[in-house]
């Protein structure tokens, strides 16, 4: 890579874009030392230039030279012009990287990170680690990790059904897919189950993830 000029966000996108495949490369010592610079990347701030380069320099020099090159490409002079979050590969960015390796966030590119923008801008409650850990936990591009507000009855006690649905539905596992069937309108009810909690619907609401779990596990 150090003969060969290129845009490191680009390079970044791309590896974010195909991740399942070249993450399973990686050894892990050189999984921890992309992560590392991820890390520095993610708190650079506005100055992400030189980050972005040495986090770029440390996931190809890890990887295989035939699949690294993959990754390289030449650049114009230019190579920094514009913000880095519009340099994409395939809708993916170098932010969908961060979020990937240092959070295990998978809702990252172009489908799945809009369904991760609609969730988040949904009222939340900052985390704690005091929080149940039935409750759902969702975390931002920046890895800051918050809690759906609709899950409490008042102040910081969660209602009883969020906790029993979170169980039925991994929550744990799958926050992601637990909070979107909270927030989502269904062919079941006007508007989403979160609309329904303290209106007496209980138990029709766990009837209702109970089968979708069961359906899921047929299919």
């Amino acid at each position: 890579m150090a003969q060969v000029r290129v845009n490191p966000f680009q390079v970044l996108a791309a590896c974010a874009a195909d991740w399942s495949r070249y993450g399973r490369l990686l050894d892990a010592a050189s999984r921890e030392a992309v992560r590392a610079t991820l890390a520095e990347l993610r708190s650079a701030g506005a100055n992400q230039e030189a980050t972005a380069e040495r986090a770029a320099r440390t996931l190809v020099g890890a990887l295989p030279a035939e699949v690294a090159a993959e990754l390289v490409r030449e650049e114009e002079p230019g190579r920094f012009a514009g913000a880095p979050s519009a340099i994409l590969h395939e809708g993916y960015g170098a932010t969908d990287l961060c979020m990937l390796v240092l959070d295990g966030n998978p809702m990252v590119g172009p489908v799945l990170g809009a369904i991760r923008k609609r969730l988040l801008s949904a009222p939340a409650e900052p985390w704690s680690e005091s929080a149940d850990p039935r409750l759902i936990v969702l975390s931002d591009e920046d890895g800051r990790r918050r809690l759906p507000a609709f899950q409490f009855e008042a102040g910081t006690m969660p209602w009883q059904i969020v906790l029993e649905i979170g169980t039925v539905l991994r929550a744990d596992l799958d926050p992601w897919g637990a909070a979107d069937w909270w927030l989502s309108g269904t062919t079941w009810w006007d508007g989403t189950p979160a609309d329904l909690l303290g209106h007496g619907r209980d138990a029709e609401m766990l009837g209702a993830a109970r089968a979708l779990v069961t359906a899921d596990e047929e299919a």
